[in-house]
């Protein structure tokens, strides 16, 4: 286990590694932070001197190199639009993001486990199909929509939430449920197959065969078998969000996060900003992948990851 372990933690620093690497190179070779920055109408002047500010008029190796060793101590460049370590601006907003995650997170596996269990339960009766298809509503609407759906009922005609920024829990549970319905949809059809499939195994038949309930033989036996692609799916629809939904719920819901200071950045034209901001996001994707990994190892040893 503990060899398992290291190796996970190695290569997760390696796709770090690899994944910042091609910010690097994303946002320095192919572009010019310099010339991106300034107006059009800025002369090769005033480009030079931002291009020294920005210290991108030294040899690419050396530009590099700093990169790389500013990694390290957490140094991810200087914001121009703010004038304020990039660092210090997506740490600020880090922990709303986080926030944000896991009351999605928390939505998502809520609704799904109950919902995946009970569709598996009343196999093709109307609670059945009933889970069915609420899955494909909310897979098939995009989060910004069902999180205009929600302002528009439970904050502007219903008063019950506010409607924008930060005030508390209470503040969380829009965003999260626009997020994790999407989230919950997918997982709760995943878990419904791998029970009906489950419920088929000798096992199972010889369970209900001996007398016991098909929801004792689902909350006691296969669920158990289940749960570690459960938690897979958890996984993947976490990378979803800090990949994607949190930045268009952020910015929708007028959240403090690091989604929406990406959004900003891009608006003023802030390379360094943006890029901060993807390398932070991008490592938390890498760290929740190798917990994902972990805990799977945990439910079921026999489980080899490679």
């Amino acid at each position: 286990m503990l060899r398992w372990l290291a190796r996970r933690i190695i290569a997760a620093a390696l796709v770090v590694f690899v994944v910042t690497s091609l910010v690097f190179v994303v946002t320095h070779v192919f572009t010019d932070p310099a010339t991106v920055s300034l107006p059009l109408e800025a002369t090769e002047e005033h480009r030079a001197d931002r291009r020294a500010a920005l210290g991108i008029d030294r040899p690419l190796a050396v530009q590099y190199w700093d990169f790389v060793s500013g990694l390290v101590v957490g140094d991810l460049g200087e914001s121009f639009w703010q004038d304020q370590p990039a660092s210090k601006l997506v740490l600020e907003r880090l922990p709303a993001t986080l926030k944000l995650v896991a009351g999605a997170t928390a939505v998502t596996v809520l609704l799904a486990a109950p919902m995946g269990m009970l569709a598996a339960w009343w196999e093709r009766r109307f609670a059945d199909h009933a889970v069915l298809g609420f899955s494909m509503a909310s897979i098939s609407a995009p989060p910004f929509w069902i999180g205009y759906l929600l302002i528009i009922v439970f904050a502007v005609q219903l008063g019950w939430v506010p409607t924008f920024g930060s005030r508390g829990f209470i503040s969380l549970i829009l965003p999260s449920f626009a997020i994790g319905l999407a989230s919950a949809g997918r997982l709760a059809q995943m878990t419904r197959r791998g029970i009906v499939e489950e419920l088929r195994k000798p096992y199972a038949v010889t369970a209900l065969s001996r007398g016991f309930s098909r929801s004792y033989t689902i909350v006691h036996h296969t669920f158990r078998n289940v749960a570690s692609g459960f938690v897979t799916m958890t996984g993947w629809e976490l990378t979803r969000m800090f990949t994607g939904y949190t930045v268009v719920i952020e910015v929708v819901f007028a959240w403090p996060g690091v989604g929406r200071l990406a959004i900003h950045a891009i608006e003023n034209r802030d390379l360094i900003l943006v890029q901060a901001a993807v390398v932070v996001l991008a490592t938390l994707v890498v760290v929740t992948n190798l917990l994902v990994d972990i805990a799977r190892r945990m439910i079921d040893p026999r489980v080899e990851l490679a």
